[in-house]
């Protein structure tokens, strides 16, 4: 008997769904179909805050579709954007106030979607994200701004940092959702501004936390900074999210060494500060090949790898790898670095996780002139 009621009220529950998404395709074709249909927006838009998953990744499929339409016909007010209780001049036209409104209603979408990042469920938060930066890419094929862009190209950077800062959360652990967000750091223009936007991000929760970067917050900027792969020739800046125009020269993105430039000031503004032993460690294993390689001035990373040299056991082991390479290859000079490697040789080394390593390195440090 309850076997059979839990599954009459799934039905009913599955029914009311099925209705629900029916209804969205409804309301999409009406306000589509017709601008005095516009109020049904709110209706969309209120699906997006629904209880039942199935609906709100319904919802947020619907207004992807329906943006992509009103941004391809260009039927959002283009400009700066009027507050909405704002009283508009009697010579604002019935059209510019249809789109300043309908553009409203995309800015409430677009906060709905990055609320959204924080879901419960991760289906959504992907299907959120994707929009986002879906999104991201009309609105750089179809600007929402008049102004004379240079060479008649602009990406939108204030979209992309909202998407940013709801990933950098400091409380909540988005690594599953940064991982998610990796494919789209193969577009190089998307790269670029994302490290932009992460060295913001650390400044501002660095104020906020009066220096101290809170572990949650920190776990989540490596696991973003870590899943860059960063270009190793100018020649491989061919990948944009937006299209370039082809006669952009100067545009920041398609410069090998503006790349270097803003990936070692964020790498250098997230390891200034005390990281937890975890972390130290992950730095420290990538070091070598994916950072140091990519820096316009490795030297720089000397005071971060001196400071893990002298924590001890396995965080001044895997500390080693990256100083040799600054003395070997950058000429930096290191009067310490022998006496410190001799006194790490003590019986306990033999119990360390990473002693193979540690091996392997001291017989090519003892073995060079």
């Amino acid at each position: 008997m309850a076997a059979r009621k839990a599954k009459r009220v799934s039905s009913s529950f599955a029914k009311q769904s099925d209705a629900e998404r029916h209804d969205l395709d409804s309301k999409l074709a009406a306000v589509l179909g017709s601008r005095s249909n516009a109020n049904a927006v709110f209706d969309i838009l209120e699906h997006l805050e629904s209880k039942k998953e199935e609906v709100v990744q319904a919802a947020i499929r619907t207004t992807s579709k329906l943006f992509e339409v009103f941004l391809e016909k260009r039927e959002l007010y283009i400009g700066d954007l009027p507050a909405e209780d704002d009283s508009l001049p009697d010579t604002c036209s019935a059209e510019d106030k249809y789109k300043m409104w309908m553009r409203h209603r995309y800015n409430s979408c677009v906060t709905c979607l990055l609320n959204l990042l924080q879901h419960s469920s991760f289906s959504v938060q992907e299907l959120a994200l994707c929009t986002l930066m879906k999104f991201i890419q009309l609105e750089g094929k179809f600007p929402l701004e008049n102004s004379e862009w240079k060479e008649s190209y602009r990406f939108p950077i204030e979209l992309l940092k909202f998407v940013i800062d709801n990933l950098l959360q400091e409380e909540t652990d988005s690594t599953l959702l940064i991982t998610r967000f990796q494919e789209y750091l193969e577009y190089d223009d998307v790269r670029y501004y994302t490290m932009t936007a992460t060295n913001d991000c650390i400044a501002r929760v660095q104020q906020k936390t009066k220096q101290v970067l809170p572990p949650v917050f920190q776990t989540n900027v490596f696991c973003l900074l870590s899943s860059i792969n960063m270009p190793v020739e100018q020649s491989s800046l061919e990948n944009f999210l937006v299209t370039k125009n082809a006669n952009h020269e100067d545009w920041k993105p398609t410069k090998l060494k503006e790349h270097k430039r803003v990936f070692e000031r964020v790498w250098m503004s997230f390891l200034k500060h005390q990281l937890s032993v975890s972390l130290y460690k992950k730095v420290l294993l990538i070091l070598h090949e994916s950072i140091l390689p990519h820096m316009s001035k490795p030297t720089l990373m000397i005071d971060f790898l001196t400071a893990a040299y002298d924590v001890g056991g396995a965080i001044s082991l895997l500390a080693l790898n990256g100083l040799f390479i600054l003395i070997h290859q950058h000429n930096l000079e290191y009067p310490d670095f022998y006496k410190k490697l001799y006194s790490l040789l003590e019986p306990s080394i033999f119990h360390v996780k990473y002693r193979a390593r540690f091996f392997h390195l001291a017989n090519l440090f003892l073995s060079s002139t």
